[in-house]
């Protein structure tokens, strides 16, 4: 099955490398929680059905749940 979202993590050159899939955004801030103590850096996850961006800062991690 194809997931939905993927966190991206953004490159010291500008742009965005993938990280991993997840299947929902309640996932995505768990693990971007995680990701941020592992390996501070600027993360975003991509919507694939959309084709947006949402945008995580470095501080706190908080998405509408109304946009799944």
């Amino acid at each position: 099955m194809h997931s939905p979202f993927e966190i991206l993590k953004k490159e010291p050159a500008g742009s965005f490398r993938r990280f991993e899939p997840v299947s929902d955004l309640a996932s995505a801030n768990i693990r971007i929680r995680e990701l941020t103590t592992l390996s501070p850096g600027e993360y975003v996850v991509f919507d694939h059905r959309t084709h947006h961006d949402i945008a995580v800062r470095r501080s706190s991690f908080w998405l509408d749940a109304r946009r799944e």
